[in-house]
């Protein structure tokens, strides 16, 4: 409810018009929500309970943890008491015995009975606690009383009776039993008019309580006056239970209270029911009310309501006018009042509120108003607001310690709860959000003075620090925490003074050195506080440096821009720190002090880092930077400190980082500028990366040959590697250009890959690999812009031949070490990786090259014919390589010769982007080259089953099926189609002629015993002519709607034009293909849905015949809107579908079969239907009515002539369909 709250203030507060009022509103419905609406916990009816109230969480659990403290006196107390009297031999009280024992016997068994003499023991149950020595001493004492029992064995168990078979199980609940009754009811019976009726009624009756909210009104003014009168009466309410039930009164009050404020609030704001005087002086009188009422009942919620009205009240009350002797007036008094509160309550969230709403408020009135000539009024105000809140906090101290004192005699366990009551004595809102706040106000007064901050600081930390002896000397040891906080107040302020009164740099070096003699002396007194302000120190000196250091971004100039001496003094003071810490082994563990101490190393090689970028250009910076990285290295290794090895990997990495981050595009056949001096840059770099690389790569090697295993590389020197190398690359290009390296990396990445291999090292073959790709990327990019010598010797040409040709020497050198070594070399992707590759290059290069000639002679028309020859040579080749080799791969890879004549096509159809031409496949040579292209991939088929499996095959026989079938339809529909245009019903014709045919040849049982029907007869007849079937189907649909049936120069003619021809063609084949090979030549019967589609897609041709037929013989345009608003095609239709209707219902009834009928009664609704949304459209009102009268009339009169036949188990089909 807290959040409810919280938004509830939220958009109170915001309707005001006010961010301070909303952000106030949203605080008090918070902490309102929180406090009436959530579970109060029951209160302690102690007295040290109801000392303290429920409002602070720590005293909760103090008082908690007391009141144990006592059951557990009481408990030990009973217990000595207990132990005297066994002692003594007195017989236990009545009151302090425990309950009736309990007889355990033990589990029957089937030995003698004089083996084993069973007794029953009887075990006394302590009741309060647990009484060891007790226990024991009545356990005794039961046992040695009791006399043997003897037990009878246990009975024989009678035999099992046999459990009788499970019921059969129900038949089946109809559907209308297995919905819901309501919605049963609505489907299966009732009127649907009446619940229609009572639908309307219903939403009339809404209509009309609506017009009558709307039209009956109360004034404003009565409304405010029932809100207040209701807050009132809650008022009144909780005033008489206070006593009766006081926890529901106070929130019944507190409930009241708000009604008041947020009444006044938005009378106020809202309507401008009230002026600002008035609404100020209401909310005042509330506030005090809230307050009285606290006190006199001891209710620290309602005080917190009054608190929050009386802050809220200056900021929803005001009028917009600068009064601040009036504001702070105001506040000063609410402050007052809260201290006199603390001085006899410890209510802390009640402090907080003071202190947070009154800075809140000064520092919005200065935000806004104030001047430099208010300094001397609004001066004392603060001091005293200050001074006050420090008393306050004081005061909480001692009165949380006045009511948890420390008793030197009492037990451990309760000296124990004590300490924990004393916890929170200090505030530490107020001990530390208070010298800020304040501070900051004093710092928005002094800013205008020289060095002003900086002696308020040393003010602020002098006061501190002798309000902290005077705490320290003057009071009890239980605010010793409250007097550290003093002083490390003071401290802070003074460590604040510095920045404050010196520049940046000055600043940090003197924070540096501050921190080093700091963390010394935590050393040498071993105290961790003062440490941990050493580091906090230190983290500002650092902070400060980089404050005072500046990016210089000109040409010819260092990158940053500072004093030398500050990074210098931050070097030192962080070696300083770690060697300190070294030396006191405080880096043991995994506390915050030892991540602090990994940290000074780091921090030191960045400051020596930032003198070697404030004083070179940034190029020799970071080549600089690489150096001392490697001087490092050597040292730390040297001196065994592995830490500051680390440094030098993040030093390496920064200079690459800059380095690459530095380069700029050259303006030659270079690619990057700098010429020579990026060249030596680099190299250094690289070197100094490939130097560490080396140190560790030698201990790898060695002792992976001592244990005989694989080198084990890490992470680190894999990404060291990658670094190096790529420096290299990038190296050659400040001289060549990327052309060139598009050439050139090719080769150094089969080097790489080489020595890769021979090392064991995966990270640097898969950087190869990249290399391989970054060569291809830099090819596409650019081959266009590469100098041609003429065809079959331009730079792109020999490019895409090195990278195919590297690929392929690449992949022969990973099947090799996969033999012997290198087992990462053997995974499948790593082998087939480089096959495909370098084919794709390799073959990519030829055709590239074979069209570019040959659009240079204008030969566009044998392109795709000549890059066929290209792919059948290529595939040729590697067949007899992958045979002579034993290469599985390169054998495998043959499978790519249906994708690589697809691409081909495809490109043929694109027109390689220069050839508006369509594509046929009988141009140029291709009458010659696609049968060869056809008996190429049969043979390739039967050589393929050495290196496949017949699943795989299968797919390949599938794909070329359907490949060669597109072909060829393609090359019937060019051939027909030069008859008429795109649309007549030869080119139509020609995309189907090829497909049909082929369905039709898949039942010949000529080819059925011929290979390779008859290996692979299910793979053809059923996978591969299945999406076959699917295009004819789909054709004849689709061609039905869009085809009108020209044939010129032939007439139209129904069921003789070859659109029709071509349809009934289509049903022959799927027919005669489904019923012999097909899915239906395992039924002696076409199924259900078999019948639906053969049935349904003829119904549709037939529909397509009647609307050609009147377009042709009554000159109706073949368009949409032109036929249906034909009558004499609605008509045609209409006759055509009742007839067919008809037939249907009459062969159903006639022969017993109710899916004959029911399809001739839905074809005779569909008919209905269609009269009545076409030809009664254009009609309304009772017209409408009539016209749903008549269709249930032609129903009851069809069902009574035609009745549903009886249900025949003749098919199942039937059964499914009357279902």
């Amino acid at each position: 409810m807290r959040y409810i709250g919280f938004i509830v203030g939220l958009i109170v507060g915001a309707m005001a018009g006010s961010v301070w009022g909303a952000i106030i509103f949203a605080c008090f419905g918070a902490y309102a929500g929180a406090v009436w609406f959530e579970k109060k916990p029951a209160q302690d009816t102690s007295p040290l309970a109801n000392s303290i109230p429920d409002i602070a969480e720590e005293t909760m659990d103090a008082h908690r943890a007391a009141g144990l403290v006592q059951r557990i006196a009481k408990l030990e107390k009973r217990v000595e008491v207990l132990e005297q009297m066994l002692a003594d031999g007195e017989v236990v009280p009545a009151d302090m015995q425990a309950v009736e024992p309990v007889v355990v016997k033990p589990a029957p068994t089937l030995e003698p009975i004089s083996a084993v003499v069973p007794v029953a023991v009887k075990v006394p149950v302590p009741a309060p606690v647990s009484m060891p020595a007790a226990a024991a001493a009545t356990s005794q004492s039961t046992v040695a009383a009791q006399p043997p029992r003897v037990h009878p064995l246990p009975s024989p168990k009678p035999a099992p009776v046999p459990v009788p078979p499970p019921p059969p199980p129900p038949p089946p609940i109809p559907l209308r039993d297995r919905l819901p009754k309501p919605i049963a009811q609505l489907i299966f019976g009732g009127n649907m008019l009446v619940k229609l009726g009572v639908l309307i009624l219903f939403l009339g009756l809404a209509f009309l309580l609506r017009y009558t909210a709307e039209r009956v009104t109360v004034p404003i003014e009565m409304r405010y006056a029932s809100v207040v009168l209701v807050g009132a009466g809650l008022l009144a309410l909780g005033w008489f239970l206070r006593k009766r039930r006081p926890d529901y009164a106070i929130v019944i009050q507190g409930a009241g209270i708000g009604v008041f404020y947020l009444t006044t609030m938005a009378a106020m704001k809202l309507h401008g029911l009230l002026p600002a005087t008035a609404g100020f002086g209401f909310l005042f009188a509330v506030a005090v009310l809230s307050a009285i009422l606290a006190v006199l009942q001891n209710a620290p919620v309602l005080a917190i309501i009054a608190a929050l009205e009386g802050f809220a009240a200056p900021v929803l009350a005001s009028t917009g006018q600068n009064n601040p002797v009036g504001l702070f007036s105001y506040l000063l008094v609410l402050d007052i009042g809260i201290l006199l509160v603390a001085w006899f309550k410890a209510w802390r969230v009640l402090n907080l509120i003071g202190a947070v709403g009154t800075f809140t408020l000064a520092v919005g009135w200065a935000h806004k108003y104030y001047t430099n000539d208010q300094f001397d009024i609004v001066q004392p105000f603060l001091v005293v607001f200050f001074l006050l809140f420090i008393a306050i906090g004081f005061l909480f101290a001692r009165r949380t310690l006045s009511e948890a004192p420390d008793d030197a005699v009492q037990p451990l366990g309760a000296r124990a709860v004590n300490t924990l009551n004393r916890i929170g004595r200090v505030d530490s809102a107020l001990a530390f959000g208070l010298p800020m706040a304040a501070f900051g106000l004093e710092y928005l007064m002094v800013k205008p003075w020289d060095m002003g901050p900086a002696f308020a600081a040393l003010g602020f930390s002098a006061f501190y620090l002798l309000a902290g002896r005077l705490v320290w000397a003057t009071q009890p040891r239980g605010l010793f925490l409250l007097a550290e906080a003093y002083a490390i107040v003071g401290v802070i302020f003074a460590t604040l003074a510095i920045p404050l009164a010196f520049e940046g740099q000055w600043t940090g070096a003197a924070w540096a050195v501050e921190a080093a003699g700091m963390y010394w002396l935590g050393v040498r007194q071993q105290r961790p506080y003062a440490r941990a302000f050493s580091f906090a120190v230190f983290a500002g000196a650092v902070f400060k440096l980089l404050e005072a250091t500046q990016l210089d971004g000109a040409p010819g100039h260092a990158l940053l821009d500072g004093s030398l001496m500050g990074p210098l003094l931050v070097a030192a003071g962080a070696f300083a720190m770690w060697a300190m810490h070294r030396r006191g082994k405080l880096d043991a563990g995994d506390g915050m002090e030892a991540f602090a101490g990994l940290c000074l190393p780091w921090l030191g090689m960045a400051a020596l880092t930032m003198l070697l970028w404030q004083s070179f250009l940034p190029i020799w910076a970071a080549m600089a930077t690489a150096v001392l990285a490697s001087v490092t290295f050597a040292l730390a290794t040297r001196l065994g400190l592995h830490t500051l090895v680390y440094t030098t990997y993040g030093l390496q990495a920064l200079a690459v980082a800059s380095f690459i981050a530095n380069l700029h595009r050259g303006d030659g056949e270079q690619v990057l500028a700098s010429g020579w001096n990026g060249l030596v840059a680099s190299l250094v770099i690289a070197a100094s990366v490939l130097s560490s690389v080396a140190f560790s790569m030698r201990k790898v090697l060695q002792n992976s040959a001592k244990q005989d295993v694989a080198p084990d590389w890490s992470v680190g020197n894999m990404v060291a590697v990658v670094t190096g190398v790529t420096l290299l690359h990038l190296s050659m290009l400040f001289q060549i250009s990327l052309q060139q390296a598009a050439l050139l990396w090719p080769l150094s990445a089969s080097l790489m890959l080489w020595i890769a291999l021979r090392v064991g090292h995966p990270a640097l073959a898969i950087q190869s690999a990249l290399i391989h790709g970054v060569s291809a990327v830099l090819y596409w990019a650019h081959r266009s812009n590469s100098a041609d010598f003429g065809t079959f010797s331009g730079l792109s040409f020999w490019s895409a031949v090195v990278i195919g040709a590297a690929a392929l020497w690449c992949g022969d050198q990973l099947r090799g070490a996969a033999r012997t070594r290198n087992p990462w070399s053997a995974l499948s992707w790593v082998l087939w990786l480089p096959v495909v590759w370098g084919l794709f290059w390799s073959q990519h290069a030829v055709l590239s090259e074979t069209s570019r000639a040959l659009q240079r002679i204008d030969m566009h028309s044998w392109i795709a014919s000549l890059q066929m020859v290209v792919v059948l040579t290529v595939s040729v080749l590697s067949v007899y390589v992958a045979g002579g080799r034993s290469w599985p791969q390169l054998a495998r890879s043959t499978a790519v010769l249906l994708p690589a004549l697809l691409m081909v096509t495809l490109a043929g159809v694109s027109g390689w982007g220069i050839s508006q031409t369509a594509y046929v496949p009988s141009d140029g040579i291709g009458w010659l080259v696609w049968p060869l292209a056809a008996l190429w991939h049969l043979r390739l088929l039967r050589w393929q089953e050495t290196w496949f499996s017949k699943n795989s095959l299968a797919k390949l026989h599938i794909g070329g099926f359907w490949f060669f079938v597109v072909v060829a339809a393609r090359e019937g529909q060019w051939l027909l189609g030069s008859l008429g245009d795109d649309w007549s019903s030869w080119a139509m014709l020609g995309w189907v002629l090829a497909p049909a045919v082929a369905l039709w040849a898949l039942q010949l049982p000529a080819l059925l015993v011929r290979w390779p029907l008859n290996q692979y007869r299910a793979q053809y007849a059923n996978t591969a002519a299945y999406p076959v079937a699917l295009y004819l189907l789909l054709w004849a649909w689709v061609s039905n709607v869009a085809g009108p049936g020209n044939a010129d120069p032939l007439p139209y003619v129904p069921l003789l034009n070859p659109l029709e021809l071509a349809h009934w063609l289509i049903l022959g084949a799927l027919f005669a293909w489904w019923s012999r090979v097909g899915p239906g030549s395992h039924s002696a019967t076409l199924s259900t849905r078999s019948r639906a589609v053969f049935g349904l897609t003829a119904f549709v041709l037939l529909t397509g015949m009647v609307l050609r037929s009147c377009h042709h013989f009554a000159n109706i345009p073949w368009d949409l809107d032109a036929l249906y608003a034909s009558r004499l095609t609605q008509a045609a239709l209409s006759i055509t579908w009742a007839l067919c209707g008809v037939a249907l219902m009459v062969i159903g009834h006639a022969k017993a079969r109710r899916t004959l009928w029911v399809a001739g009664a839905t074809l005779l609704g569909i008919v209905v239907l269609k009269l009545f949304f076409i030809e009664l459209a254009d009609q309304g009102g009772l017209f409408r009515i009539v016209s749903f009268l008549s269709v249930g009339v032609l129903l009851l009169a069809v069902g009574y002539f035609a009745p549903v036949p009886p249900a025949k188990p003749d098919a199942a089909s039937d059964r499914g369909v009357a279902a």
